[in-house]
């Protein structure tokens, strides 16, 4: 049926369109169709397939953007009624669950609702609370993680901080919110032996209950260069595998029976079927577990019908129910890994059976299967994540049987047991497990491959395709060759006298690098979540795979927050520090040093802090000059330091671009100040609808009364600026080109 691929890749192209308004692909098809019924061509309904999915796509997206928290800078709290839809995860910092909010006329929404003040929140509680609530805008970059695509993919429509006010009101007996009760005191059962096994509790909830937030940071930092995420979280395999077990279980059991049904097959499937159901239950029905829940259920219904259907039948039919069901988690990384691995187990499969048929050993099965898996996330791990991990394919070919017929069995046989050591024993290995994996994580090797344009990685995907052939039809030193292209690729070199300056969107922080012919400088981090999934990916897609020089402008999270994460990754050769007594091995960034690289000059300004006036006016000041263009960076420097600076450089500071010190706040960027620096182009890094209204109204304000233009992450997302000779400053946003699904760059951003 070439219609079923051909609507599927209109969905997925849907996702993709940089406008949207399903009514003008649905004129295009029936457009097609009056073609087709002219013309009577074969290609025209395939091309009414691919018509029909780009509408659909196109509509449910726009149907779940209709249901999104309005696109409003909150300016206070919102009254709302909450009921706890989630099992609170607290953290260092806060208490953070999903709810269901209604608000004062009625509409309902689901947030991820975060409590500072750590209060408790019990599962299918309702309260009365004020929510300062913004729409679920992150940042964007080049790369990184996308927030508004994961919102979009899992159904989150909101995210806020809850105020001190809440009044807690009578609850709703429901059957969904007596089963996550049922669930939340089976974690709280496993809780029971943390006191011993920590990490092996926390693991066997992950695997039992789907409480992946249970795992410490320290485990998903070492999971990454080990490739082993998969592992972790309630999908395809783990679905698979329980099923398996029903299956083989019911087989078992019917042997025993002094009758035997007349369609035996029809009971192991309706076993298998019934486990998976209930196993993605016990996971809370997350949005990969749907996802894998419907697998499985067309490949049942394929085994259950197999002379009828092939493999990819099968696979293109579980695809479709898939997007049927819910096209937006096809905005979701997991939902091409999970399709993609499985399509090249069936792509390397493909002719080999007829050809050895059972002379192949089981081992060499597993091998051919394992070199496939491996090849196929080679292209989609680098473009996804940006790095390779070298060793994932060794560790999973143990960690993958470990977990799925060892640990996963145990986890859920540990809820079913009526007894507690059993549970400890359960645990410990888990433990030890964890550990384990977490000191081979500190020293694996990872690879991180710049970002080629998009025809290289489509290259490589068709070489993994030829690789995975069972003879390569003659063009495997082709395929080699156009991997080789795709992992070895560089970004071509900047000339002699020109910096490149990219201002990152890190959110409410501040990230800035400045790249030479031959050298990298890096002037803040952001925070630690900034940095692990906006600063480090992007810096890895531009090939930087060390720094030169690391500045750390003062002691702030949002602003050295990533330090320690930054300084191991990629190990820069020397780091300045308006405050060096925090840092290990960091020198002052005193005013009056300078160098030069490749015909770019920088020094910096910064001058000393006699008195006690606060981490701010520590600040590292860094001045950049490439040709007939400067650039300034103050980090948090308030009016006095500003004052300072001026007595001490005068007419010196002067300079094109001035990032503004403390995003944009009104406790900098004085009047005299600007008159000094007379930038051109100013630059505020900030949050979007971030509590400290940066940037002010009154900076705004007082730099469009100096026919300032400004650039504001917030609004816009990351971008870049070349310093040259005689070249005129064009900011370049890093990503130009957005789907019609993503809000940010948001439209009048520049205002």
């Amino acid at each position: 049926m070439p219609w079923l691929p051909c609507w599927v890749v209109g969905v997925l192209l849907s996702l993709a369109l940089p406008f949207g308004g399903a009514v003008y692909w649905l004129a295009a098809a029936l457009l097609c169709v009056l073609l087709w019924a002219w013309w009577r061509q074969p290609w025209l309904g395939w091309m009414l397939a691919v018509l029909l999915g780009c509408a659909y796509g196109v509509w449910r997206a726009e149907l779940a953007l209709a249901q999104q928290w309005p696109l409003v800078v909150p300016q206070q709290a919102a009254p709302l009624v909450i009921t706890v839809a989630t099992p609170p995860q607290q953290d260092e910092r806060r208490v953070r669950f999903e709810a269901l909010a209604y608000t004062e006329n009625g509409q309902r929404y689901r947030l991820q609702l975060s409590d500072y003040r750590n209060r408790e929140w019990p599962l299918g509680s309702r309260w009365q609370v004020g929510v300062r609530v913004r729409p679920m805008v992150g940042e964007v970059n080049a790369v990184g993680f996308n927030r508004e695509a994961w919102a979009l993919a899992n159904g989150i429509q909101g995210v806020g901080s809850i105020g001190q006010m809440r009044e807690r009101l009578p609850e709703s007996a429901t059957a969904a919110i007596a089963w996550q009760r049922y669930r939340a005191g089976l974690s709280v059962r496993w809780q029971a032996t943390a006191a011993d096994y920590p990490l092996g509790v926390a693991l066997m909830r992950a695997l039992s209950l789907g409480e992946q937030a249970a795992l410490p940071q320290a485990a998903w930092q070492a999971f990454r260069p080990l490739g082993i995420n998969h592992l972790v979280s309630i999908s395809g395999l783990h679905i698979g595998l329980v099923a398996l077990w029903a299956g083989w279980l019911m087989r078992w059991t019917l042997r025993w029976l002094p009758w035997q049904p007349a369609q035996p097959k029809l009971w192991w499937l309706a076993a298998g079927v019934a486990a998976a159901l209930f196993y993605a239950a016990l996971a809370g029905f997350a949005v990969p577990t749907q996802r894998a829940l419907l697998m499985l259920l067309v490949l049942a219904w394929g085994w259950w019908r197999q002379r009828h259907q092939t493999p990819w039948q099968v696979w293109w039919a579980a695809l479709a129910l898939v997007l049927l069901f819910d096209p937006l988690s096809a905005l979701a990384p997991g939902f091409w890994l999970s399709f993609g691995l499985v399509a090249a187990l069936l792509w390397a499969g493909s002719g080999r059976v007829a050809e050895r048929g059972l002379r192949w050993r089981a081992w060499r099965t597993a091998l051919r299967a394992q070199w496939a898996a491996a090849l196929a996330s080679l292209v989609l791990v680098a473009y996804f994540f940006g790095t390779v991990p070298l060793l994932s394919p060794l560790v999973n070919a143990v960690a993958i049987p470990w977990f799925s017929w060892l640990l996963v069995p145990l986890a859920l046989l540990g809820l079913l047991l009526p007894w507690q050591a059993p549970l400890m024993w359960m645990a410990a290995l888990a433990e030890y497990t964890l550990r384990a994996l977490m000191w081979l994580g500190e020293y694996a090797p990872v690879y991180a491959p710049a970002q080629p344009p998009w025809p290289v990685v489509v290259l490589g995907a068709v070489a993994v395709l030829v690789l995975l052939l069972p003879r390569g039809v003659g063009l495997r030193p082709w395929a080699c060759l156009c991997l080789l292209m795709l992992l070895g690729f560089r970004q071509p070199l900047l000339p002699a006298n020109t910096a490149k300056i990219t201002v990152w969107d890190v959110g409410q922080g501040l990230a800035v690098s400045v790249q030479t012919r031959q050298r990298h400088l890096l002037f803040d981090t952001g925070t630690a979540a900034a940095t692990e999934m906006q600063l480090l990916p992007n810096l890895r897609a531009q090939g930087v795979r060390g720094l030169d020089v690391l500045v750390l402008s003062h002691q702030d999270a949002d602003h050295d927050g990533g330090a320690a994460a930054l300084r191991q990754a990629l190990k820069p050769q020397r780091v300045f520090a308006g405050q060096p007594q925090a840092y290990a091995d960091a020198d002052w960034c005193a005013g009056g040093l300078n160098w030069m690289w490749d015909g770019v000059w920088f020094e910096f300004l910064t001058l000393p802090v006699a008195s006690p006036l606060g981490d701010n006016d520590h600040s590292c000041v860094l001045r950049v000059v490439a040709g007939d263009k400067a650039l300034l960076l103050t980090g948090d420097l308030g009016v006095r330091g500003e004052a300072a600076l001026l007595a001490e450089y005068g007419e010196d500071v002067f300079s094109h671009v001035l990032i503004l010190g403390h995003h944009g706040s009104r406790t900098s960027s004085s009047p005299a100040f600007l008159r000094r620096v007379r930038p051109e182009w100013a630059v505020a890094s900030s949050g979007f609808a971030n509590a400290y209204r940066h940037p002010h109204p009154q900076v705004v304000d007082l730099l469009a009364l100096r026919q300032v233009a400004l650039y504001r992450t917030d609004n816009q997302g990351g971008a870049s600026v070349l310093l040259a000779e005689g070249q005129p400053l064009q900011w370049q946003p890093l990503r130009p080109r957005v789907p019609f699904w993503q809000r940010k760059p948001l439209r009048g951003g520049d205002d």
